[in-house]
């Protein structure tokens, strides 16, 4: 019996620094490695080519309509979905491996993502993320609400050891410019209320909290905190930007 083929689908962006290691981490590991690119301007395109992946050109519109689109163009019997700025460890290809070939095999896995960041990578799981990533493809679809995507699969879902590294960020400047982007993108997700400007206080500091106290940040120094901080500050920015929208609103008596 021929072994179950497993697609790659990622979506793009002017990532020609991180698209082709992303690939590369897979290349072995997947049948398919498909490309949804809108419109980058840089090599991106031309190193995913040169990584044998079937690249496709499809205007952003959203993040959970992008990764659907992908994936609806995607054959293979199981999915595996990565970011651009994600790579694959040996381990955990080889689980993959082994948990798609099982007769025991769920739909749908969730894996743990390591962030490296500031030259650290995230070992004590602060940012706490096991997105399902691998999973049937006649199980599976893209739901969510815009920016935070996820994966959801009608069927049973377990759990892989192995991580993903996940690079996100260049460096702080970068990491500024994604807080702007996913909090726009967040917040007008959101109904500005009269509360809008309690929770612009009392959300961030939950955050801080949680992640300085309750996650163990405070362990990690410098980098716990910066952690802590920025998730803070993600969350202030989203309620501020809210809380804007609401003063635009309001008409002067």
């Amino acid at each position: 019996m021929e072994p179950p083929s497993l697609s790659l689908i990622v979506i793009t962006y002017n990532e020609e620094s991180a698209i082709g290691q992303c690939l590369a981490s897979v290349r072995s590991l997947c049948r398919e490695l498909v490309v949804v690119d809108s419109g980058s301007v840089d090599r991106t395109v031309e190193i995913a080519r040169g990584m044998g992946a079937r690249v496709i050109s499809h205007k952003f519109t959203d993040y959970v309509s992008q990764k659907q689109f992908a994936l609806d163009h995607a054959s293979g019997d199981w999915i595996l979905l990565l970011d651009a700025d994600e790579q694959v460890t040996y381990k955990l290809r080889r689980e993959i491996e082994e948990v798609i070939s099982s007769p025991e095999a769920a739909d749908g896995y969730r894996i743990p993502r390591m962030l490296y960041h500031l030259r650290h990578y995230d070992t004590r799981a602060i940012y706490r993320d096991r997105p399902i990533r691998l999973f049937r493809r006649e199980k599976g679809r893209i739901g969510g609400i815009d920016p935070h995507d996820k994966v959801v699969v009608n069927g049973r879902v377990a759990r892989l050891q192995a991580p993903i590294l996940h690079f996100s960020y260049r460096d702080v400047a970068d990491h500024v410019d994604t807080i702007n982007r996913f909090s726009t993108r967040s917040a007008a997700q959101l109904t500005p209320s009269p509360l809008t400007v309690v929770r612009m206080l009392t959300h961030p500091i939950w955050r801080f909290f949680k992640f300085y106290v309750l996650r163990g940040g405070f362990l990690d120094g410098g980098a716990g905190l910066y952690a802590a901080m920025t998730a803070a500050f993600y969350v202030f920015l989203k309620y501020a930007k809210v809380y804007e929208r609401r003063l635009s609103s309001i008409r002067p008596r």
